[in-house]
């Protein structure tokens, strides 16, 4: 039977839509490959082309008017996936989304955390939270530039930040070279909590097939 889901697919459709659902329900490789029978190296194949999907997505959801000058997206790094240990973090209508982040540094970020929203330049302007990775640190200019009375959405950061943290520990460490898929699977986890993540993946997939990123 033809795989819908992936052309020229040795797995069937079937099989396809039994990885699908467990990666929705947030199993690891390891334990996909053990509930499937698939390999894990084929499983793991497999979990990548549903995070690249899913990048591609949420990299297209960013509202493109608040983008920094200095971010990264899967569509300006054709050599490979943008490899940064920075990230931006936007909150907009019960929403957070994320961004790479180029030319970074802990000083340049504290520099910008201090900054009042109208003394930035027009770069970071519209991103609230900036996470860094490579020590598991979040900078948030939102929180210090509201009153002390203010009712933001400061939640839905640490929601989002909460969210990522303890997905991401659980692999005891992410390679640099996938960190930028892992955080768009958080966003698009976070965005959809109160969705079937399943069904809009499956419609996701079924307009953009997995075979469409080879």
């Amino acid at each position: 039977m033809k795989n819908r889901m992936m052309k020229g697919a040795h797995l069937s459709e079937r099989k396809c839509r039994e990885i699908l659902h467990l990666f929705c329900e947030d199993l690891t490789a390891t334990q996909i490959a053990g509930v499937t029978g698939v390999s894990r190296v084929t499983i793991n194949a497999y979990l990548k082309m549903i995070r690249t999907r899913l990048a591609h997505f949420c990299d297209q959801e960013f509202p493109r008017h608040h983008l920094p000058e200095n971010h990264l997206s899967l569509s300006g790094s054709p050599d490979g996936l943008p490899k940064t240990s920075y990230f931006g973090f936007t909150r907009m209508n019960g929403y957070v989304y994320s961004t790479g982040l180029t030319d970074m540094s802990r000083e340049n970020l504290i520099s910008w955390q201090k900054q009042h929203i109208d003394q930035s330049s027009g770069s970071m302007t519209a991103i609230h939270a900036v996470a860094d990775f490579s020590n598991w640190r979040l900078y948030r200019r939102d929180m210090l530039t509201a009153g002390p009375h203010s009712n933001t959405n400061g939640d839905d950061i640490s929601g989002f930040w909460g969210l990522t943290r303890n997905r991401l520990m659980k692999f005891r460490g992410v390679n640099k070279n996938t960190l930028y898929l892992h955080i768009k699977e958080c966003e698009f986890r976070y965005n959809n909590r109160n969705e079937n993540m399943h069904d809009k993946l499956l419609h996701l997939i079924s307009r953009h097939p997995l075979h469409e990123l080879q």
